[in-house]
């Protein structure tokens, strides 16, 4: 077998949680990020090489979101470099496990990336929609509601990972919802970056963006108050630090 070969048959068992993940994560982007990794691995690139790739892959996409004419050809080309740095921000953790790699200083670059994409890709929106479109005033606040909305959930995780220390504060729920996997699709970076296809028709971009924000604004709300709960839950127990500290779900 290949050394692409025994990698990918490695990653294949060594895989994160698929609790609290939405389906495009779980069935499309951690599958091509362990192809990607699986490769990396070939390549000899380190998982922080790799998250920086991811960093790249998005900055393009954000360039040619922001510069080029919307057209079908330009949106469905921001739509794949997005994806791809979507996937490589899978890939870059897959590696971490599959090389042995991983480190708290990895972690930090992973995560300060991810929240710099969720600034930049909403910043950028923005700026393409005033340069390219003639959207109504009051829509520009759409990005930047949609941009607090991500941060907020997207810190909002971090810290429940890290503030998350007991067994009453650890989801009961073992096995991966179906349901829930299909809920938190609208709030998946990678169906984000798809709905950039649309943007060769303006008019049907900014509806399904604004659909992606207003859903991302209830999941939002629902997240915060299932978190604080869970929280308030620790403040009364005990700390054990034995007991498992879930994983805030990611690519």
């Amino acid at each position: 077998m290949s050394s692409f070969g025994q990698a990918l048959d490695r990653l294949s068992t060594a895989q994160k949680s698929k609790r609290g993940v939405s389906i495009y994560s779980r069935f499309v982007n951690r599958p091509i990020g362990r192809v990607l990794a699986a490769a990396c691995f070939v390549l000899r690139m380190t998982p922080n090489q790799v998250t920086l790739g991811s960093a790249v892959a998005t900055v393009l996409g954000l360039t040619l979101l922001v510069t080029a004419t919307p057209t079908p050809a330009s949106g469905l080309g921001v739509a794949l470099l997005l994806m791809l740095g979507f996937a490589l921000d899978s890939a870059d953790g897959q590696l971490a496990r599959l090389t042995g790699l991983r480190s708290p200083a990895g972690e930090w670059l992973d995560h300060v990336v991810d929240a710099g994409k969720i600034v930049a890709v909403h910043s950028a929106v923005l700026i393409a929609v005033f340069r390219s479109t003639d959207a109504a005033d009051g829509w520009y606040l759409v990005p930047l509601a949609f941009q607090v909305v991500g941060i907020v959930t997207f810190v909002g995780g971090l810290l429940v990972e890290l503030l998350r220390r007991s067994p009453a504060a650890v989801d009961q729920e073992r096995s991966p919802s179906t349901l829930r996997a299909v809920g938190l699709l609208p709030a998946d970076y990678g169906i984000l970056a798809a709905s950039f296809v649309l943007w060769g028709w303006p008019t049907l971009f900014l509806t399904g963006y604004g659909l992606l924000f207003a859903a991302n604004l209830v999941i939002m709300v629902l997240l915060l108050n299932r978190w604080f709960r869970a929280l308030r839950e620790v403040s009364h127990c005990p700390p054990t630090p034995e007991a498992e500290v879930p994983r805030t779900p990611s690519a």
